[in-house]
């Protein structure tokens, strides 16, 4: 295993006296601190919520260290949980457990075992899924994509930094992968005060790792590519789009690797075309065509998503199905309004190119924007251009994408379809 820069290093008096999954144990370690919480904090967490804010702690955090762990006490000093510390962050203690136990390499290895065995479950058959979805697996922080015997990991948090050691050594105890990439480069992390790390800690990555999703083949460059490499939440949307694709003219904008547009190929559509900004994402997305058979009714081409929308209105052009799938335009509460107005503005122009009783599947992924502001989003797009739709059906986040009940934030992606008139 090797070191990676985001790691403490050994000897660090930031190491806390749990590290036992360090490849080198500190010589000098800090004990875990008792951090007393406010009365209000301590119900929440009680009842299930795995968060703590900056005005909820009770003592200065000056002296704390970014990550570190901590036992999470009530104003009597009853214990509540344990997890991490960031006096930096808005969100300054995140749980991962409620028993007084260390957090350690077995705890990671208890809760990666439970996890590859609900997504056996969920994903029969497949060796390719979100393995570890933060909250939704009780691993705070803590994001694992399994792309067969390469594993990618992010961290969001300092105090998943600091437990990277741990979560590596679990990884290789239970999963024995060939690869390990730890790609933690979030908007996320901005607010945690972090730098961006792309590095192979264990094994091999090769340039080009390979999977395959209902029939069709995905080369990935999961270095350079778009968060941890493939969007796996859309998995069981694009399935139930392609369904309705069959010699149907679709256009996929925001198309990535090509996902969307290769399901409708594959299901029988008559022509799909995919855009994105992106040079690379078309190069792949081209590839990943050629490579599932699909070249003759599938292409792929580079540019804006706002512009080539307009243009295909200026020019009448129509397709029988639209996706959207944007990135997130609202990453901030602060940014709400403006993200707010560029949803309208791609569902506007996305209206505006299907063709009359043609599909829309539109999609929100910003965990800032619930479904019904969402809806509102769509009414109001629709006004702009004219057109009468109705919603025929709703899809979220893939079953390996769990979300924890009390944490609402956690479910993420909204997808809506519409038939347009």
């Amino acid at each position: 295993m090797r070191w990676p820069s985001c790691w403490p290093r050994p000897g660090s008096s930031s190491l806390s006296s749990e590290h036992p999954g360090a490849p080198h144990p500190a010589k000098h370690v800090m004990p875990i601190r008792d951090l007393p919480v406010s009365r209000r904090a301590a119900a929440r967490l009680l009842a299930g919520h795995p968060w703590v804010y900056a005005n909820e702690i009770r003592v200065p955090l000056g002296d704390w260290v970014a990550g570190e762990r901590v036992r999470i006490v009530d104003p009597q000093n009853r214990f509540c949980g344990r997890g991490y510390a960031n006096p930096h962050s808005l969100i300054a203690v995140r749980v991962l457990s409620r028993k007084d136990e260390s957090i350690d390499a077995r705890f990671f290895s208890e809760r990666l075992r439970a996890a590859e065995k609900f997504r056996r479950r969920v994903r029969p058959g497949s060796t390719a899924y979100r393995l570890c979805n933060g909250e939704g697996d009780g691993i705070a922080g803590l994001i694992v994509d399994r792309y067969d015997d390469v594993c990618v990991v992010a961290s969001h948090t300092a105090g998943i930094d600091r437990l990277l050691p741990e979560v590596i050594a679990a990884l290789e105890r239970e999963l024995s992968p060939k690869g390990i990439l730890v790609k933690s480069d979030s908007t996320d992390r901005r607010l945690e005060g972090l730098d961006s790390v792309v590095e192979v800690v264990h094994g091999e990555v090769a340039e080009e790792v390979s999977i395959e999703i209902h029939g069709v083949r995905f080369g990935l460059d999961l270095r350079r590519g778009q968060k941890t490499g493939f969007f796996f939440d859309h998995v069981d949307n694009r399935r139930r789009l392609a369904e309705l694709a069959r010699d149907k003219r679709v256009l996929d904008v925001f198309c990535y690797v090509g996902a969307w547009g290769l399901a409708c190929a594959r299901a029988g559509a008559s022509a799909v075309l995919g855009i994105d900004g992106s040079a690379d994402a078309i190069e792949w997305a081209g590839r990943n065509a050629k490579a599932s058979g699909l070249e003759a009714s599938a292409s792929f081409e580079r540019a804006d998503a706002f512009d080539a929308l307009r243009e295909f209105g200026t020019k009448g052009r129509q397709f029988d199905i639209v996706v959207l799938d944007p990135p997130a335009f609202v990453k901030s509460k602060s940014k709400l309004a403006e993200g707010m107005r560029g949803y309208r503005e791609i569902n506007r122009l996305g209206m505006s190119v299907v063709a009359p009783s043609g599909l829309l599947a539109t999609s929100s992924c910003s965990r800032h924007v619930n479904r019904d502001a969402l809806i509102g989003v769509l009414q109001a797009a629709a006004d702009d251009v004219g057109r009468s739709a109705r919603i025929i059906g709703f899809g979220a986040q893939a079953p390996d994408h769990p979300v924890a009940l009390k944490l609402p934030e956690s479910a993420y992606l909204d997808c809506i379809y519409l038939e347009i008139d």
